[in-house]
C-alpha cells in the first residue's frame, strides 16, 4: 500500500487543514528517510554513512575552534552513546583523533587527520550530486523556496510546545 492511499484511509473525512498538514508531515518524515538511503548509497564505495559524512564535514569546518563531542552531537542530533560509538569507528579508521583539551583536561577535543580530509574531499562530490539530483525535480527557484519554507517548519518545532492548543 502506497503512503498517498495509507493517509488517505487515515485521514479520510478529516478537514483539508488536518489532512494537509499530516500528509506534509509524513511526506518529510519519508523523504528524510529516502534522503539518508541515497546518501548512504553513494557513500557506500567509502565505507561511510551520513553521520560520517556529516562529522567528517564539521570536523573539517573547525578549523579555527575545535569540536567537541557534546557539539557534534547536538549537530548530528545524536546521544552521547551514539557519538560516542560513532567517534570509536572514526578513530580506529584514522579519520580524526581525540585530545584532551589543553584548558580543560575532562574536555576532549576532535581534530580531522588528513586521512579523514582527503576521504571527505572524495566523497563531497557524491553527495552534493545526490543533493542536486534530489532537488533538480523542481527547479534552483523552488528549491530556494522550500529551503526557505523547511526553516519556518523547523523554527517552529523548536519553539512548539505542545502542551498548548494550536492558535494559528
Amino acid at each position: 500500500m502506497s503512503l498517498d492511499s495509507r493517509l488517505e484511509r487515515i485521514l479520510a473525512g478529516k478537514p483539508r487543514n488536518v489532512l494537509d498538514a499530516v500528509a506534509a508531515s509524513r511526506l518529510m518524515l519519508h523523504s528524510a528517510a529516502l534522503l539518508e538511503q541515497r546518501v548512504n548509497e553513494a557513500l557506500a564505495p567509502f565505507s561511510l554513512h551520513m553521520k560520517e559524512y556529516l562529522a567528517l564535514n564539521l570536523l573539517a569546518d573547525s578549523v579555527h575552534e575545535p569540536l567537541r563531542p557534546s557539539s557534534l552531537g547536538v549537530s548530528l542530533n545524536a546521544t552521547r552513546t551514539q557519538v560516542t560509538r560513532l567517534l570509536d569507528g572514526m578513530e580506529q579508521r584514522g579519520l580524526l583523533v581525540r585530545r584532551a583539551d589543553a584548558q580543560d583536561r575532562r574536555s576532549l577535543q576532535l581534530q580531522l587527520t588528513p586521512a579523514g580530509a582527503q576521504l571527505l574531499e572524495h566523497a563531497m562530490p557524491l553527495v552534493q550530486s545526490v543533493y542536486l539530483q534530489i532537488w533538480s525535480c523542481i527547479g534552483d527557484a523552488a528549491t530556494h523556496e522550500m529551503q526557505q519554507q523547511l526553516r519556518r517548519v523547523h523554527d517552529r518545532l523548536q519553539k512548539l510546545d505542545v502542551t498548548r492548543p494550536a492558535r494559528d
